[in-house]
């Protein structure tokens, strides 16, 4: 072979190779990007995550990069039925601001969020997101938010709600929940009950204020105007109303003050009322009307005797859905947001206890401080 033969055969050889790996690269870098490839899609065989579940998958990633939140507050699994799984740790500042953001681009590529459910702790909220695309749940989103960290400052709220919890003494059981709540509130407690001054006595120990729950007259409750044991009643004479003001006085130990027991009919005559309430300042108690009526002139009566006393603003349970005893409370701490004070009053019903042990602490929220009822009679 010449000189020039050999010239030629060594180009054709490195063009030749130059070809080879020229087509090899491009068909391995359609591979990577997930196109059809001649040669190394037969080394692999691995299923092809769908690109619905991939682009939510991404679009949640780099969301959450842009907030800054540290890749340990995050974890990833997919479960047996190709559910991806993302739990994210953050505080309700960013999750407020990724919330906005991540609806904006779900609905973009024609997802949405079929479901969000939540789950409230005294220190930290859980919402669960299912992410719906074409039909099919592709993504699960776990958010474990912090609480808004306090300041190193005690903060004390100028605002004050009092909670009364009206009849007490039936269950020890209701008592031993007050207690576990830890908060300042104010137990009435009806004479005659089984468990009076266990109750009272239960209380006194664990900082719970307490009051009697003075029974009186309904206007339209015959029966229990009837079948209460200590009710005063308005045919009643004035030693009558004494005697048993004095004797309901001594059923309960520890009290602080008086609130009423139904009374509608009793607590709209001022003659009547100002028997009752001049018995009660030889004590030294305070008095809260509790407002069965809108005629009632009890605690008018009450602040001309310069008698310390306030009158109830909001009942939590006239009715027993859950709902509507958690909006009852979220209106007391908006009350006494607006005006300074407010008055509550509830009863151990098992939706009320239920209620209070979950949401009470959302006082805090409203710069609201739970008080006892002697902090708010004037």
């Amino acid at each position: 072979m010449n000189r020039d033969n050999h010239k030629i055969l060594t180009l054709y050889l490195v063009l030749t190779c130059l070809a080879i790996i020229s087509f090899l690269g491009l068909d391995y870098i359609d591979w990577r990007k997930g196109n059809i490839s001649v040669v190394f899609s037969a080394f692999s065989r691995k299923e092809k995550i769908p690109e619905r579940k991939k682009n939510l998958v991404r679009i949640v990633e780099q969301t959450v990069l842009t907030q800054q939140i540290p890749q340990k507050n995050i974890s990833k699994y997919t479960d047996e039925y190709g559910v991806c799984h993302i739990m994210i740790g953050l505080d309700m500042k960013k999750y407020s601001l990724l919330e906005k953001t991540l609806e904006e681009k779900f609905r973009k590529i024609d997802a949405s969020i079929q479901k969000k459910s939540e789950q409230q702790k005294k220190d930290r909220n859980y919402l669960l997101w299912e992410v719906d695309k074409k039909g099919e749940t592709s993504l699960s989103l776990l958010f474990s938010i912090e609480p808004e960290k306090k300041t190193e400052k005690l903060h004390i709220p100028q605002n004050q709600a009092a909670l009364i919890i009206d009849d007490m003494g039936y269950s020890m059981e209701n008592m031993e929940d007050i207690c576990l709540m830890k908060k300042d509130l104010t137990v009435a407690i009806l004479p005659f009950s089984p468990h009076a001054e266990e109750t009272a006595e239960v209380a006194r120990k664990n900082g719970i204020e307490i009051i009697l729950h003075l029974p009186l007259e309904s206007m339209n409750n015959t029966y229990d105007n009837e079948h209460t044991e200590g009710l005063i009643n308005s045919r009643m004479s004035r030693k009558e109303i004494i005697d048993i003001l004095d004797s309901n006085l001594k059923q309960v130990p520890f009290i602080s003050g008086v609130n009423t027991h139904m009374g509608s009919k009793v607590t709209k005559d001022k003659v009547l009322m100002e028997i009752i309430l001049e018995n009660i300042k030889e004590r030294d108690l305070y008095f809260i009307d509790s407002r069965t009526t809108a005629d009632s002139v009890a605690y008018e009566v009450a602040q001309k005797m310069n008698i310390p006393s306030a009158y109830r603003q909001i009942f939590l349970d006239s009715e027993t859905e859950p709902e509507f005893i958690k909006n009852q409370l979220i209106k007391l701490f908006k009350t006494a947001e607006k005006k300074g004070k407010a008055v509550g009053i509830c009863h151990p019903f098992p939706e009320t206890m239920k209620v209070l042990k979950e949401n009470i602490y959302k006082a805090e929220k409203y710069n609201v401080s739970l008080v006892f009822a002697s902090k708010i009679v004037h």
